[in-house]
């Protein structure tokens, strides 16, 4: 059998098995629809608060109709007993708790500053944010207000007068929404296909490996073993070359997600990471004999896996062992990598480690699978022979 007729064979393997057809096609642009269609509207506005006033003044309420009318914030409550502020947060009805001490108004007409208490429910990182962003926001709005309302009083307020001597302009380099769509949808749409990708791979051994165990004779326990696993890669590749112009050249867009990316080096970096996922389903399958695990597999390790890639929590911080181990998974390059190449703008000279890591891992995993099936087919083979030459 030549070259081309075991990519055709392979190429029919694939495409005859339903289970990969469903993940690699459907469950890859399922994905891509549906995890973004939460965060589609990018930043988490009009949180949930409630007051606790104990002023119960005009200027306090004053204060609670700004905060509403802030873009971040929406009022939800107007309460005068702590304990019903709290059970209120507790129960998740608001995601924050702003509190005006007794003698507000007092405070600010005589000029003494005055202590605002505000919380948010940390369990949300971007609810947390967004509540003590706009209360921040909010009280130096209003205290610049109070001055100049008190400048104007006194007549000490000249034209083009100004509180403030400072001004703070916020210039996100990486992330010009500020939002969920640029700061994590661009890895994990990496990460998805990451994983389809595996799964498509780690299904096909699994078939072969029942078939081989079986002692059934196909091509691939027959012919060139060489010949099937780079078969496997071209045909795996041509596939999510495919899908990854799809997605960095539709969804990408769709969604908002910004790109910087030579052209030439983006699609360098995203074959050897395309490679490298396929050499690493490959030897994952060949340990596997049953077909519904490597599914079960990825779907239980998807979440843990995502908080290791260091694009959501710091890397250094988790334990020296997972460190270690999240090193051996190709998700983790290709992802900074991309990252650093796509969004931050950065040059293919710096991501070069990242290259170099993928590469590595395709090597020894081509390696090691190519190790593992040759003595497999080999025995195979002898056993086969024996049986022969016993009848």
């Amino acid at each position: 059998m030549t070259f081309l007729e075991v990519v055709i064979k392979e190429f029919r393997a694939i495409f005859s098995n339903v289970t990969i057809v469903f993940v690699v096609f459907v469950g890859s642009l399922l994905y891509a629809f549906l995890y973004p269609t939460p965060y589609y509207a990018d930043i988490v506005r009009k949180q949930k608060i409630v007051v606790l006033d104990l002023d119960d003044t005009l200027l306090s309420r004053d204060f609670i109709f700004l905060a509403n009318a802030s873009q971040n914030l929406q009022v939800s409550y107007v309460v005068n007993s702590p304990k019903i502020a709290k059970d209120l947060l507790e129960r998740n009805e608001v995601y924050g708790q702003l509190n005006i001490p007794k003698g507000f108004e007092r405070n600010i007409h005589k000029g003494v500053p005055t202590t605002l208490l505000y919380r948010a429910n940390a369990s949300y990182f971007l609810i947390y944010g967004t509540i003590i962003e706009g209360l921040n926001e909010l009280g130096n709005y209003f205290s610049n207000n109070v001055k100049l309302q008190a400048k104007a009083t006194l007549g000490e307020m000249n034209i083009g007068d100004n509180t403030s001597l400072v001004r703070f302009d916020s210039i996100p380099l990486f992330n010009p929404s500020i939002g969920y769509i640029n700061y994590a949808l661009a890895a994990i749409l990496v990460f998805i296909l990451h994983q389809t990708l595996i799964i498509g791979v780690m299904v096909l051994g699994a078939t072969q490996n029942i078939e081989d165990k079986n002692k059934e004779r196909h091509y691939f326990n027959t012919e060139s073993l060489f010949y099937v696993l780079i078969a496997r890669i071209i045909v795996f590749g041509a596939i999510y070359i495919v899908l990854f112009a799809l997605y960095f050249g539709v969804f990408f867009k769709i969604y908002g997600i910004h790109t910087t990316a030579n052209p030439f080096e983006f699609w360098f970096f995203a074959i050897m990471f395309i490679i490298a996922c396929v050499a690493f389903g490959i030897l994952l399958g060949t340990f596997i004999f049953n077909t519904a695990l490597p599914t079960q597999i990825i779907l239980m390790s998807s979440l843990p896996l995502v908080f290791m890639m260091g694009f959501i929590y710091p890397t250094m911080l988790l334990p020296d062992i997972l460190q270690w181990f999240v090193k051996l998974i190709p998700a983790y390059y290709g992802i900074n990598g991309f990252i650093r190449l796509n969004q931050m703008g950065d040059s293919f000279h710096n991501i070069m480690s990242d290259f170099y890591a993928l590469f590595t891992i395709f090597v020894v995993c081509f390696t090691l699978s190519y190790i593992r099936l040759k003595r497999r087919y080999k025995n195979a083979t002898l056993f086969a022979k024996s049986n022969a030459s016993n009848m």
